[in-house]
């Protein structure tokens, strides 16, 4: 039988060379990217109620088992009053109640017509449920209520929220890396974190993954694994710019820096994808929205961490060079 060879040996040789082939790492993150906002001039992101307003309601079940018929019959009611459209986005969960019951709650966008047609059509879609549900020979619950309403206005308000949030995170993040690095360091740092946000958003707008605040905190989670590689990586640079015996250009420090930490960065990721990847085709719907970006992100992170933040750094740093070696001949 043949015997499997490493297939990071030609990329973890001492003579390879990465940062040389730098522009060839930005066309997928672009390519990505330029698809990504094809799909969402094309079909928009898929917001969910968090961000464009809409109503709660909930049955509470006369028992657990009842969970997937109530949620059949709460499907059929939403596509006869909304259409199969709205009706796909909606969002279903199994909640507790007091430790000794359990309820349906179902999210749905209902935003077509006037203030009144909207509030007639859930007020219908409401009367549906409670009569087909508690119903019967066999009720499948006991009522149900209408939980709360979200308006459009205070979704607009909280996604204006959220994006001051991860930016001013940002700021601060660049500010950490100027006092604990230098400036280039924490530029390079900000430009691929930008990378991997564009990235999640792309992969989510092209597969129609519905964005609410579950993927804020996915986004939030993938930052800081992408700058928890990123510090490792440049502290490893900074130790060799600090050895005064170390002669390398700032690409070869930067390459062999990348090799001495490769493994490290890809085993972290893995064993954090492995149980993404379970609890993603496994899991329901909620934890599908939260696993998958993160996935998109982690894959991303590594990926910048490895080709975009190194280049992007090495780049900062000849050209800090190249104006001392100019400044030094004119004076």
């Amino acid at each position: 039988m043949k015997k499997i060879g490493n297939p990071f040996k030609k990329f973890l040789d001492p003579n390879t060379q990465i940062v040389k082939h730098a522009k060839w790492f930005y066309i997928a993150p672009l390519a990505i990217v330029a698809i990504g906002l094809l799909v969402v001039l094309i079909f928009n992101f898929n917001l969910g109620l968090d961000f464009t307003g809409g109503q709660i309601i909930r049955a509470r079940l006369t028992h657990r088992d009842n969970y997937n018929d109530a949620r059949a019959i709460v499907r059929e009611v939403l596509v006869s009053e909304l259409g199969s459209g709205a009706a796909g986005r909606a969002r279903f969960q199994l909640e507790e109640i007091d430790g000794v019951g359990f309820a349906l709650t179902v999210r749905y966008q209902n935003s077509s017509g006037s203030d009144e047609d909207i509030a007639i059509r859930n007020r219908n879609i409401r009367d549906a449920i409670e009569a087909r549900l508690t119903g019967g020979e066999r009720p499948l619950a006991h009522g149900v209520a209408e939980a709360s309403s979200l308006s459009a206005n205070a979704s607009g308000e909280r996604l204006f929220n959220v994006f001051t949030a991860v930016f001013a995170a940002l700021v601060l993040i660049l500010l950490y890396m100027f006092v604990r690095f230098k400036f280039s360091s924490g530029v390079a740092t900000i430009i691929g974190l930008f990378h991997d946000v564009l990235i999640m958003l792309a992969l989510v707008a092209i597969f129609q993954i519905q964005i609410n605040f579950v993927f804020v905190a996915a986004v939030i989670t993938v930052v800081a694994y992408s700058l928890n590689n990123s510090i490792v990586l440049l502290d490893r640079v900074r130790d060799k710019e600090k050895d005064i015996s170390n002669t390398q250009s700032p690409a070869q420090r930067v390459d062999a820096s990348i090799k001495e930490t490769f493994w490290r960065t890809t085993i972290t990721t893995g064993t954090t994808l492995v149980p993404l990847i379970v609890l993603t085709i496994l899991g329901v719907p909620l934890i599908r929205e939260f696993g998958l970006p993160i996935i998109f992100g982690l894959l991303a992170g590594t990926y910048s961490t490895i080709c975009i933040t190194s280049s992007l750094y090495v780049r900062f740093e000849n050209a800090k060079l190249a104006r001392a070696k100019v400044k030094k001949k004119s004076a």
